[in-house]
């Protein structure tokens, strides 16, 4: 057997990474646009069209049967492991090409797919909850955020932050702000501080120059005007002094 050389062992786990990073992009397209696709065609149940026991968009079935839920594998009797095996085969059956995970209510058998079956609605009270919740949070102090270069299936190389103690990049995919698309993570650099500092008050320099640019060029248009209507008047001033 022929002994890789280095360069090529990095080679390939590039190129498996790459091949990794597209699939998490395919993926991430086909969820965004199902998404837009529910929204589209108003798929999501209201919490009052869910308490109602409107069913599930997506399948038809019930988003809660009120049958209660299973009970864990191992405390099961034989007439409930048959139950659960047919209802688990005939989810695979309807769902076998989604790739994605499932979901069932509390108290409830039925499980629903994530690719087919829009999220069940929150409770007025839940959604409270969750807005308190991000409002104790607060904005991120940037001393505690480390940059990261994050090179994308497309190939162009974009900056973001997280937590300085992440040791990885937690996501597969991002959004890429030249292409306007999502698009996988092939690569991750967690940079050094000082990079990541510098990197920083470049990108703020760089906003606040542009900003003055703009500012020069309105400016100046406003002045080239200003001058063209001074010398319109100037040559109909001139003009008033011949005809004297």
């Amino acid at each position: 057997m022929v002994k890789l050389t280095e360069e090529e062992k990095a080679r390939r786990a590039l190129n498996r990474r790459r091949k990794a990073a597209l699939k998490a992009e395919q993926d991430a397209i086909r969820r965004a646009e199902r998404q837009r696709e529910w929204e589209k065609n108003g798929s999501y149940l209201t919490w009052e069209e869910f308490v109602a026991g409107v069913p599930c968009r997506g399948c038809g079935l019930p988003v809660s049967d009120g049958r209660g839920s299973w009970p864990a594998l191992l405390k099961m009797d034989d007439t409930q492991r048959e139950e659960y095996e047919r209802a688990e085969a005939d989810f695979r059956q309807r769902h076998a090409d989604c790739r994605s995970h499932r979901w069932s209510i509390e108290g409830s058998k039925t499980a629903h797919c994530g690719f087919c079956c829009p999220p069940p609605p929150l409770s007025q009270e839940h959604l409270a909850a969750i807005a308190a919740a991000f409002a104790r949070i607060g904005r991120p102090d940037p001393a505690e955020l480390a940059t990261w270069q994050l090179t994308l299936t497309c190939d162009h190389v974009i900056e973001k932050v997280q937590h300085h103690s992440h040791t990885y990049w937690s996501g597969s995919v991002t959004d890429c702000p030249d292409c306007k698309q999502i698009r996988g993570i092939v690569t991750t650099e967690k940079l050094p501080p000082d990079s990541a500092h510098r990197i920083t008050e470049q990108r703020r320099m760089t906003d606040e120059l542009n900003k003055a640019r703009a500012e020069h060029e309105r400016l100046q248009k406003k002045a080239d005007s200003a001058l063209r209507r001074m010398n319109k008047l100037e040559n109909q001033l001139a003009d008033l002094d011949k005809v004297q």
